[in-house]
């Protein structure tokens, strides 16, 4: 419970400045992070008992090994009219007026404003090089509760990911071993993410108001070891058949598979 607690007020204590900020900063089309990166690391390090690493580059993100990545889902717009990028919160394009968005420069309708493609980024190179020190990785996501301007609720939610996660490491292995980049783009509620088993350790609602903000959880277990239940549509996936479907880099038309 004093745990609990104390991420409540570190939570509410360090977004304080959103009614602010979503003000302002929209005036002027400047995205708002409603819980950024440096955030979750202290978060991170209060769940865990433990210090960030003190840098604001390389190193481990906190003292005992815990690698913290962030992505969030309050996520900028396209001007449907001039094809702008637009804040999350702008009720009209700062450039043109228009009150019609889209989620993409390329999609046909207006019916979605948000792409809800966000990442978290996972080195391949670093996920081998530094097994060893590496204690777990700590995921975390911001979600708005809808896609509407007005929107001032935002679901938090924080995953550990075991470092010998089976799956994990058969996707590292592979986007080492590729033409392309090392870098790991882990998408939230994708397939790789469930494969992967992901457990909660807690989520819960922020709540911006006129004047404060509010943190109230959903779910709160430290001690919780059940990977993330996969949904149906992923009930089926097989690991290798998985990773043998990207692309990595390669031409496509030239994969042969014997």
């Amino acid at each position: 419970m004093i745990i609990r607690n104390y991420v409540k007020q570190v939570i509410e204590g360090c977004t304080a400045g959103l009614p602010a900020q979503i003000k302002y900063y929209t005036k002027f089309n400047q995205p708002v992070k409603i819980i950024d990166d440096t955030l979750t690391e202290v978060i991170g390090a209060v769940v865990n008992n433990t210090l960030c690493g003190g840098t604001g580059g390389g190193g481990w993100d906190a003292v005992d090994g815990g690698e913290s990545k962030n992505s969030s889902h309050v996520q900028s717009k396209f001007c449907a009219e001039c094809g702008k990028k637009v804040s999350f919160f702008a009720e009209h394009c700062p450039h043109c007026e228009s009150t019609s968005f889209k989620a993409s420069k390329v999609q046909k309708n207006v019916k979605h404003t948000n792409p809800r493609d966000g990442r978290w980024g996972i080195s391949a190179k670093s996920h081998f090089q530094y097994k060893e020190e590496l204690k777990e990785y700590r995921l975390s996501l911001v979600e708005p509760l809808s896609d509407d301007p007005n929107c001032r609720q935002f679901r938090f939610t924080y995953w550990t990911l075991d470092k010998n996660s089976e799956h994990l490491d058969r996707y590292a292995q592979a986007q080492l071993e590729s033409d392309k980049s090392n870098h790991i783009n882990f998408q939230p509620f994708g397939v790789d993410f469930y494969l992967s088993r992901p457990v909660m350790k807690f989520t819960g609602v922020l709540t911006v108001h006129d004047d404060c903000t509010e943190f109230d959880f959903d779910f709160f277990d430290l001690n919780n070891t059940t990977p993330v239940k996969i949904p149906e549509k992923f009930a089926c996936a097989d690991s290798k058949i998985v990773i043998e479907s990207k692309n990595f880099g390669k031409e496509r038309g030239e994969w042969v598979r014997n």
